[in-house]
Order: C-alpha cells, then structure tokens, then sequence
C-alpha cells in the first residue's frame, strides 16, 4: 500500500485524514473535478496576458476544476471547513479512486441515522404507484442519497411523496425552481400523501409566503437568500415576479433549511450550480438527499456539481421505456428546414439570433401557418420561444393566442393553465417558464420557436405534450433545422439528442 487514510463521512462533506503522496492527491484532484467548456479559451487567455505569465501555476495549468478543498482559507464550500474534503455526494467515486492507487482506506460514517417521526402513507385512493415507482422508491431509501433520472411524465413528484412516506421523517423539503412549480408541488403532495389517514397539510415558503410544516415545499431562489447569498440565475431564466419573504422570516427559514432530515431538488439540472451547492452545504442535517430530473446533466460540461451534491443515479427511467410501457404517448417529430438565412454575415451569436430567429419573417410566417392548420384540426398548441421580443411577435401574428411569460403574475398564469387543463385555449405562446416542471396534459403539440443547442432542454421540452389524457392520441413537434452560422450546429445537435429516445418518429416538414 502507497498510503493509509481515513475518510470521515458527514452529511454534507467527507474529511481526508492522513498524508497522501502528491502524485495521489492531485490524482484525487481531477477525479473528483470537470474541465469547463470553456477550459481552452480561458487557459489560452491567461497565457497570454503578461500580467499572469510569471506565474509558476499556469506552467501546467489546463482550466481543470477540483471539488477538493484543502483548507479554510481557500474552502470553496459555503460553509468553510479546514483540513483536506470534498462532497459527500462524491464519496464512492473517491474510494474507486483509492482503490485502483492501491491506497488503505478506511472509512468511517459519522452521520447520524434518522429516525422516523411522523405516520405519513400514499393516498391510495387517489394514486396508485406504478411498478417502477416502487422500485425507485425502495433503491431511493436504501441508497438515502441519488438522482432519479425519470422522463417528463414518468411521475418523479408522486415517486418523491412515496420516498417522503416512507421516510417519516420530519422536517422534509422539497426544492422547486419556480413559483409555478411551487403551487403545484404543494397540491400534489398534498393529494399524494396522508398524515395519521387524514390529507398532508403542506408548508410552502416562497414568493412572499412562509408557512412551516413538517412537510415542506421551498424555491430554491428564497434558500439562498435566507441563507445570505445572492441567487443566480441559470441559462436563459428569466427575472422572475416572485415576491420576496420578510425580513423576519429569514432565521426560520434558514433554520429549518439547516435543520431538514431530508430534501429534495426537482429538476436539479437546471438549478445553477452555485444554488445546488449552498443548499446542499447548508442543510447540515439532511442525511436523506435526492434531486431529480429527465436530464441529470449539464451543458457546462460540471455534471460532477450535481453528483456531489445527491450521489449517482438511482434510476434511468427515458421516455422510450414509458412510451412502450403506454404512460406516455409516442411523438412525431419534424424538422423544417430553414434555408433564407444561408450564407449571412451576422457577427456575433446574438446578432445572428436576432435576425435568423426573432425577425426571420420567412420563419415567423411558416409558424403561424403550421399554428393555424393545427388549431383548424382540434389540436391544443405550445410554442415555446427564448425572448419575450419574439412572444409578443408570435401573439400578435397568431390569432386568439395568449402570450405568457415571467413578469406575468402567478394568478393570470394559472387562470391560463386551467384554461389549458379543460381545453379551452388553442395556442398558448410560451417563454422558458414552460420548460420544465408544468403538467398540463391536454397538450398536443409543440412548436419550437426559439432554437437553442442545449441538450437539457431539447427532451424536456419535448416532455411537455407527451402526458396522456382522455381523447389524446398523437404528439406532434415541430423544429426547425435553420441553416445559417450558429444555427445550423444547434439544430443538429437537438436533432442527435431526440435520436437517443428509440420511440422518436424524426422526420423531415418542407412548407
């Protein structure tokens, strides 16, 4: 053996205790980090600046990232720790590690096991948990950490009030990324779970409200800022209405975020790295930690960030798998191709959005055609578009279209969403808010207004209309392969990424 250590697992951090040899410890290094997408241009940048080229660091320094902290003075974990650590979520892939470097490794949980407080159970009545559900809810509790990789539609929430039932554990916060989301968790959890036989009286802390329970649903936006950290927004998020929570509600929010048993983050992927991370490290207490998404991934190449915060994955369960299984409904996917913008000169990348995209009106006239033809044949329509420039474009092109976006208030978005869930709004023209989490299940087809190269985005936009409901048996999308500098890279790579779901029907849509 090269070395004998001993890791000290906490909830939230595992301590390294003895001496590692350099070569193992900068090993440990890179298998516990990510190199950024970005990782060329940033190296070739400070190579070349003189005010860096007498730096010794930068002889080998290649942009890689390492989740290992090695003292307090330069901890880069919320809360700062001495002595050699990384996230726990990390910890299996550090003893892989030690082990193939033939390093002694002793391992020592220091976490304390959680003991059941409540009498909660699945409400039987309302909901049946699906085989596959039972399965992810059973590995979820022995694992007592992990990401539930499960499609749009596959019923994560219904699957985290069956963790959340048997767990009884108190308190448990379920994380969500919008206000939207925020209402619908609660209802959900509320029909989903029993407390002593009667209905879960859910807490719900966000957008201006802060009413503890045992049970809880939180946005991750008011987390951080309870915690005392200013909250970024991920992607394209757009600045959302969400009112903030008094001053006076701050110590109990940060407390009950430090002291939950358990938690939960919906759509993990999309929660900004720099959020998952506080959360993650402030709830002290949380022996019990999952995230959940239909992509655990990220198209900052920092996946690890996710994984050090809840572990591996618990479950894989696509849209192919639930499509054949009839919980969702098979789709066709078409591409138009865009031809009117080859050859420009455009510049910069949001100078080429903006003309190739938003006031392409060759484009924007193909849209409101294929609209019209749908609504003329019964169909309930999303078109989902990256800028509110190009929604109010659209709604003004498409006749009795609703334009909904995040400046809109919580009540006029969900009056429109009921309007939605009883099929009495034909074209609904969405921006980013759409994207992930909303369950609206009348919908049928779905216009990709708005291009985009991310990968994250591409299945789960597709997720929106592939629900069934009484009456619905076709799935249409349709995107566009735009054929101009930029565009035409992203179109192809959304293309790759709908080909790894088999029941896909890709095919091709000239107008």
């Amino acid at each position: 053996m090269s070395d004998e250590i001993s890791l000290i697992i906490t909830n939230t951090t595992t301590f390294v205790k003895g001496r590692l040899k350099s070569d193992i410890y900068q090993g440990l290094k890179r298998k516990l980090g990510y190199m950024p997408t970005n990782a060329f241009f940033t190296v070739k940048y400070l190579k070349m600046n003189p005010e860096f080229s007498k730096k010794p660091w930068l002889k080998n320094y290649d942009g890689h990232i390492t989740t290992v902290c090695y003292n307090k003075a330069k901890c880069r974990c919320t809360i700062k720790k001495e002595g050699t650590h990384f996230p726990t979520g990390l910890v299996s892939k550090a003893i892989e590690y030690f082990k193939s470097k033939y390093v002694n490794c002793k391992v020592y949980d220091k976490r304390t096991k959680v003991e059941p407080s409540l009498s909660l159970s699945i409400n039987e009545e309302k909901f049946e948990l699906r085989d596959y559900q039972k399965d992810v809810i059973d590995k979820a509790l022995y694992a007592e950490r992990g990401i539930i990789k499960m499609a749009t539609g596959g019923g994560k929430t219904p699957t985290v009030a069956g963790i959340i039932s048997k767990a009884n554990i108190s308190p448990f916060v379920f994380y969500v990324t919008s206000k939207d989301l925020l209402k619908q968790a609660k209802s959900e959890l509320q029909k989903f779970v029993l407390c002593n036989g009667s209905h879960l009286d859910v807490g719900v802390i966000g957008d201006g409200q802060c009413d503890i329970k045992d049970i809880n649903v939180m946005t991750v936006q008011t987390a951080v800022r309870a915690c005392g950290m200013k909250y970024k927004k991920f992607d394209d998020e757009e600045e959302s209405k969400e009112k903030g929570i008094s001053e006076k509600y701050r110590d109990d929010i940060k407390n009950l975020i430090t002291c939950a048993k358990g938690i939960y983050v919906d759509e993990c992927h999309h929660v900004r790295s720099e959020s998952c991370q506080i959360i993650s490290d402030m709830s002290v207490n949380a022996r019990l930690r999952y995230g959940g998404s239909a992509t655990p991934y990220r198209d900052e190449s920092d996946d690890i960030l996710i994984e050090s915060c809840f572990g591996r994955n618990i479950c894989d369960i696509n849209a192919s798998f639930l499509i054949n299984a009839g919980y969702l409904i098979k789709p066709d996917v078409y591409f138009v191709p865009i031809n009117n913008m080859r050859g420009r000169g455009f510049g910069t990348y949001v100078t080429a959005y903006k003309k190739a995209i938003v006031k392409n009106s060759v484009r924007n006239d193909i849209i409101v055609k294929v609209a019209e033809q749908f609504v003329n044949n019964g169909r309930v329509i999303l078109i989902l578009c990256r800028y509110i420039e190009h929604g109010k474009m659209l709604e003004k092109l498409i006749p009795g279209s609703v334009f909904l976006h995040g400046a809109h208030s919580s009540k006029k978005r969900k009056e429109h969403l009921d309007k939605i869930r009883k099929r009495k709004a034909s074209v609904t023209i969405s921006s980013i808010i759409f994207d992930e989490g909303i369950d609206v299940k009348p919908l049928d087809t779905l216009i990709l207004a708005g291009s985009g190269k991310s990968a994250t985005r591409a299945l789960q936009r597709i997720g929106r209309i592939l629900r069934t409901f009484p009456g619905k048996d076709e799935a249409t999308v349709i995107d566009f392969m735009d054929n101009c500098k930029y565009m035409l890279s992203h179109s192809k790579r959304r293309k790759k990424i709908y080909k790894t779901e088999p029941e896909f029907n890709i095919d091709q849509l000239s107008f």
